[in-house]
């Protein structure tokens, strides 16, 4: 009776089916084209038990959740168990057929009841954003314009969702998360590239400026929605240099990532805003730079860059972590031994890019460049930063060196003098705030080129680090870490790693010298574990 036939199927797919635009599939900032209508006559299916007729339901609009609302058309009955029953058994069957169970979601660290899910909202506002996706053509520009209000915060929604990854999960080979696939196909669309360009730009202003410009035909936003900018950062992006909207894109990330002026004291040096939170803008545009340099790399020398294949790849599933459903220390863990609940120990790959000295401080100090009679303007729609060498790195955990254990449990890489490093080493500690959902893990290690590589061998560089959770709900996964060279402390990176715990698409952030000297350069950086 609900279930939609072969023919009906076909008759719904052609030419001549009546479509509903988007501007009657939904009002403002909610979808309601689920909605009921008018109610007809009654069905001997009424005279089952309420569960047994929300299970013919969901299973009839299985493959299509519209034949539901079909229903509720026209039969008043039907009509007010689909709509009006408060537990909502339906819409939680039908949600968790076509998408991961939001109370198994990874993200949160305390699980979701069903009580507190809106279950209906959800597959209403889902089945929209799918229909928009499916439907999408340029003609339609101005009526999905209307519903971005709606859109952006679904799929962040549908990210949160996702059902956690174990240490041990394949993504080449791991099909259990709907909204994963959902999310990469999606991402990846010429829509979502539109939605996130109309949230990123607006139009150009008249200026007589002389100075380092990006691009010529748009203008950046002053506000950009943290969203779409963290939505964008879960697909390695597609760019193209011989359009010029891309390249004017690329422009305006490397300026954000290469302007000192966004990296100061106030937020540690690094992608975080002062509340201790994620400064998605500024993770979106290291991810972008670096991810695009990558892709630049392989596309030349496939056997190049071969260690970031993997992370630039299968989607959104690069992005699946661990989660914070589980948070219990191991069995098999002797007393004593630290947890690494973040997957620290191991080898890492990963690289850094920088602008010429005499170009970044052409860009951070115009009047510097003008009185000593360097380039006070740069195209950075066509600059090239330099990358480099692949490092690889083979991290350890250590003890916490700031408690009050015993001088022989602590890792010589952390202590304020030993032996090995008479002078003291600073702090890792942060001023901003920080989660308590689990404890900093910190480590130690080196830092070599990697094996497959061309560069020339060099001495081993020392690397000291700590990892925390950020204030964000949920919170993120924040690494610190300092490289030391000759006896000396030479760089220090503060990252955020997109994915969480576990995220195999790896860590970004921003490097800099340890020392915050003035006029020392920034840039971005992307370390990745294989």
């Amino acid at each position: 009776m609900i279930a939609s036939s072969s023919k009906t199927r076909e008759r719904e797919s052609s030419p001549s089916r009546q479509e509903i635009p988007y501007d009657q599939a939904s009002t403002s900032t909610s979808s309601s084209f689920l909605s009921p209508i008018t109610p007809q006559v009654q069905s001997p299916l009424l005279r089952a038990p309420a569960e047994i007729i929300q299970k013919v339901l969901s299973a009839s609009g299985g493959e299509e959740i519209q034949a539901i609302a079909s229903a509720a058309k026209v039969c008043k009955e039907l009509r007010s168990i689909i709509y009006e029953n408060p537990d909502q058994a339906l819409w939680r069957q039908v949600l968790v057929q076509h998408y991961d169970d939001p109370r198994t979601a990874a993200a949160f660290p305390t699980p979701r009841s069903s009580s507190s899910i809106d279950w209906r909202k959800n597959v209403q506002n889902r089945e929209l954003v799918r229909r928009i996706f499916s439907d999408w053509a340029e003609d339609k520009l101005n009526q999905v314009n209307q519903h971005i209000d709606l859109i952006i915060p679904t799929l962040l929604n549908m990210y949160l969702d996702i059902s956690p990854t174990t240490p041990s999960s394949d993504p080449s080979a791991s099909d259990d998360s709907p909204n994963s696939i959902l999310l990469s196909t999606w991402l990846r669309s010429s829509l979502f590239k539109h939605i996130y360009e109309s949230q990123y730009f607006t139009e150009p202003e008249p200026t007589t400026s002389y100075q380092l410009r990006s691009s010529p035909k748009r203008v950046k936003r002053k506000t950009i929605d943290p969203v779409i900018s963290q939505l964008h950062c879960l697909i390695p992006p597609e760019y193209k240099d011989d359009l010029m909207g891309d390249r004017e894109w690329r422009g305006f990330m490397r300026r954000t990532v290469y302007n000192a002026k966004n990296f100061e004291e106030e937020n540690d040096y690094g992608p975080f805003t002062s509340d201790g939170k994620v400064n998605w803008e500024l993770i979106d545009a290291i991810c972008s730079v670096m991810m695009c340099n990558a892709q630049e790399l392989i596309k030349g020398d496939p056997t190049a860059w071969l260690p970031a294949v993997q992370p630039l790849s299968y989607g959104v599933e690069s992005v699946r972590g661990w989660g914070y459903t589980d948070l219990r220390r191991p069995d098999n863990l002797a007393q004593g031994e630290v947890w690494d609940w973040v997957g620290i120990e191991g080898t890492w790959c990963g690289c850094y890019a920088f602008m010429d000295y005499v170009d970044w401080v052409a860009l951070n100090y115009p009047q510097s460049a003008f009185l000593h009679r360097l380039s006070s303007e740069i195209d950075l729609s066509l600059y090239h930063e330099a990358l480099g060498d692949l490092m690889q790195l083979d991290l350890k955990i250590c003890n916490d060196p700031y408690t009050n254990n015993p001088r022989e449990n602590k890792c010589e890489y952390h202590e304020f003098t030993t032996d090995r490093f008479p002078q003291p080493l600073p702090s890792m500690e942060t001023d901003l705030p920080t989660s308590s959902l689990l404890p900093p893990l910190y480590f130690h290690g080196s830092s070599v080129p990697y094996a497959g590589g061309e560069a020339p061998p060099l001495p081993q560089n020392a690397i000291r680090g700590v990892v925390t959770l950020t204030a964000d709900d949920p919170p993120q996964v924040r690494w610190t870490m300092i490289i030391r060279y000759r006896n000396e402390d030479r760089w220090r990176l503060e990252c955020v790693q997109v994915g969480g715990r576990g995220s195999k698409r790896g860590f970004f952030g921003i490097w800099s010298d340890a020392s915050r000297g003035e006029q020392s350069p920034c840039g971005p950086a992307w370390y990745w574990k294989v």
